[in-house]
C-alpha cells in the first residue's frame, strides 16, 4: 500500500517536474522567499543586546515584588526567518542563582500568526502565538508550564521607540489575569 502511494504521488507530481526548472507555471523565475512582513516588523531594529530593568512577582512569596536586571540578545537566525532571544536574569530575592532563558519566533503561514517557543533554566516551558505588532504592541497569548503547573500567560511588549521598549507578562489566575512582572529596555 505505502508504494501504491508513493507512484502515485511521483506520478501526479511528473508534470510539475518536467517544467523548466527555473520558471514557475506562468513561465515566470519565480523570486526568492522573503520572510513574512509581520515577523519584520515585530523585530525591526530588535538584532542587538538590550539592558533591562524591572520587577516581578516573587514565586516564593506572592505579591512581594523583586526588583529584576536583565540582559537579552536578539539574533535574526535561518535568513531572517526566525528571530532567537537570549535571555539572563540576574540573581535576586527569587531567584539566588539568576534565570536564563531562550525564545524563538517565527511565522506560521498556515495560521497567519506570529508564533514563538520559549524554556528557561528552573524548568518551564511555553509556546504562543501572536496576531503581530498593532500600532507599536505586539500581544502574545501563550501556554506552558511554569514551575511544574500547568500555565497560560500573556506577554505584551510595547515599543516606546527603536531603542526602548516595555514587556508586561501576565498569568491567568482563576480566570482574571495577574500580572506577574514588567520590564523596561534599552538597546546597548
Amino acid at each position: 500500500m505505502r508504494t501504491l502511494i508513493v507512484v502515485t504521488s511521483l506520478v501526479a507530481a511528473i508534470p510539475v517536474l518536467a517544467q523548466d526548472a527555473g520558471t514557475g507555471p506562468s513561465g515566470q523565475k519565480p523570486g526568492p522567499p522573503h520572510p513574512a512582513p509581520a515577523l519584520t516588523e515585530a523585530f525591526k531594529g530588535a538584532a542587538g543586546t538590550w539592558s533591562c530593568t524591572g520587577s516581578m512577582d516573587n514565586p516564593q512569596s506572592p505579591g512581594t515584588p523583586v526588583k529584576t536586571k536583565s540582559e537579552v540578545r536578539f539574533t535574526p537566525i535561518v535568513e531572517g526567518f526566525a528571530y532567537s532571544g537570549v535571555f539572563r536574569i540576574e540573581k535576586n530575592a527569587a531567584f539566588p542563582k539568576g534565570v536564563k532563558m531562550t525564545i524563538n519566533w517565527g511565522y506560521d503561514q498556515a495560521r497567519q500568526k506570529l508564533v514563538e517557543v520559549g524554556f528557561d533554566s528552573v524548568g518551564s516551558y511555553w509556546q504562543g502565538t501572536s496576531d503581530g505588532e498593532k500600532d507599536g504592541t505586539t500581544v502574545w497569548a501563550e501556554e506552558g508550564s511554569m514551575m511544574g503547573q500547568p500555565m497560560k500567560s500573556r506577554t505584551t511588549v510595547t515599543r516606546k521607540s527603536p531603542k526602548e521598549f516595555t514587556v508586561l507578562t501576565e498569568v491567568e489566575n482563576k480566570g482574571a489575569w495577574q500580572k506577574m512582572g514588567e520590564d523596561h529596555c534599552r538597546k546597548k
